[in-house]
C-alpha cells in the first residue's frame, strides 16, 4: 500500500477512534445480509474492503464463502479484526492496491467506506481482481431522523465541523465515479430499516467515532460533547429515559463487472 492512497482525515481519525467505533457504530440490517446471500451462490473468496473493526465482516458467515478476507489500512482497526474467527486472512491494503491475482475474487463488499475511495483507479482495480461473474457490493448505514428535532439538531451541529473536502456518503458524490465508465454495470439499490438501542453515553461515543471529530483537539471534543449533551437534555421525548432507539437505514448497492471489450 502507498500512503498517498488513503485520505488523511480517515487515516488519522480512524486510527484514534477504533475503540469507540467498535463500541458505538450500529450493525447492519439482517435483510441486507440475506440479500447479499441471494445475489451469489456459494462464493469462493470474498473481500471486505475497508473492513474497519469488522462491523460488517462478522455478519458474512451466512454468505457461505470458503475464504473471508478483510482488507483494512488502519492499524488500530486491523487489531480489532483479529477477534473475528470468521475471517481467514487480514491484510493491510487499500482499494487501489488489492493483493490478489486477476479475476480471482467472487465478491468485493465494502461497508461504510466506498465514499473514501470513490475514484477510477479503485474501480479499475476492482475490475481486475473480480471474476467475470463477480459482484461489487457497497453498503452504508445512515440515521433516519424521522422528524425527531433533537436528532436533526445533533446532525446539523456535528456536520458544522466537517472539512469541506471530507467525503461523506450522504452527499452522493461517490456515485459520480460510476458515470461515463465501462467497467461496471449500472448500480442496483435496496434499503432496509433497522434500529439501534442507545444510551446518551453510546450516542457520545458514536459521535466521537466520526473521522473528522476524532481528529479534533481533546478540549474541542469536550466542548462538542457538552453541546450534544445539552441537546439531549432538552429533548422532551427523552426526559427520564435511560435508553432509546436510533432509527437507521441500511442502503445496499451492487453491480457486476462488464467485459473489457464492451
Amino acid at each position: 500500500m502507498t500512503s498517498n492512497d488513503m485520505n488523511l482525515v480517515a487515516a488519522e481519525g480512524f486510527q484514534k477512534a477504533a475503540n469507540v467505533y467498535e463500541q458505538a457504530r450500529p450493525s447492519y440490517a439482517s435483510e441486507a445480509i440475506e440479500l447479499i446471500k441471494s445475489l451469489y451462490d456459494k462464493p469462493d473468496i470474498i473481500i471486505d474492503l475497508g473492513a474497519g473493526t469488522g462491523k460488517l465482516t462478522r455478519l458474512l458467515g451466512p454468505v457461505g464463502a470458503r475464504e473471508v478476507v478483510a482488507i483494512e489500512p488502519v492499524l488500530s482497526m486491523r487489531e480489532k479484526l483479529k477477534n473475528i474467527p470468521l475471517i481467514t486472512k487480514i491484510l493491510d491494503g487499500t482499494a487501489e492496491h488489492i493483493p490478489f491475482d486477476d479475476h480471482t475474487i467472487d465478491m468485493i463488499i465494502s461497508g461504510q467506506a466506498f465514499h473514501w475511495f470513490a475514484n477510477h483507479r479503485a474501480l479499475t482495480e476492482f475490475h481486475r481482481v473480480l471474476k467475470p461473474n463477480g459482484l461489487l457490493i457497497l453498503l452504508w448505514n445512515s440515521t433516519d431522523d424521522g422528524g425527531k428535532q433533537w436528532a436533526e439538531n445533533i446532525e446539523k451541529y456535528i456536520g458544522s465541523f466537517k472539512p469541506t473536502d471530507t467525503p461523506r456518503y450522504k452527499t452522493m458524490e461517490w456515485k459520480q465515479v460510476f458515470e461515463n465508465q465501462n467497467l461496471f454495470s449500472s448500480l442496483q439499490h435496496r434499503q432496509f430499516s433497522h434500529k439501534q438501542r442507545a444510551t446518551r453515553d453510546l450516542t457520545m461515543k458514536r459521535i466521537l467515532s466520526t473521522s473528522f471529530i476524532a481528529t479534533l483537539p481533546p478540549e474541542q471534543q469536550a466542548n462538542l460533547i457538552d453541546e450534544v449533551r445539552k441537546i439531549l437534555e432538552n429533548a422532551e421525548e427523552l426526559q427520564g429515559v435511560q435508553e432509546f432507539d436510533i432509527d437507521h437505514v441500511t442502503n445496499i448497492y451492487w453491480c457486476s463487472p462488464m467485459n473489457s471489450s464492451s
